[in-house]
């Protein structure tokens, strides 16, 4: 009986490494500083001044940077303010992700 509990504790994720692992990303999210700019034939161009640690987030802060200025937040601010409100739902995808590759 204790092998098979331990056999199953084995095989399935332990939550709180999932929800460490978000914590340390989010912190870092909070860190990093995107840079938007228009190339020559006026398509939106982003970069980050560093990583969250996961390439996917990094591409989704991207776009919603990008996306935010498309709506019309003007300014740092504004930038700012737009992109907080979807950090939630940024690191909510990838505590999904996280949660099915493990």
């Amino acid at each position: 009986m204790i092998l098979s509990v331990l056999l199953l504790a084995a095989v399935q994720p332990a939550p709180t490494v999932v929800e460490n692992e978000i914590v340390v990303i989010g912190r870092r999210l909070n860190s990093i500083s995107a840079m938007v700019g228009k190339d020559q034939k006026g398509r939106f161009t982003c970069s980050l001044d560093k990583s969250s640690g996961n390439i996917n987030l990094d591409k989704r802060l991207c776009k919603t940077t990008v996306r935010c200025i498309r709506d019309g937040a003007i300014g740092d601010s504004a930038i700012k303010t737009c992109v907080d409100a979807e950090k939630p739902k940024l690191l909510a995808k990838l505590r999904r992700e996280l949660k099915g590759s493990r």
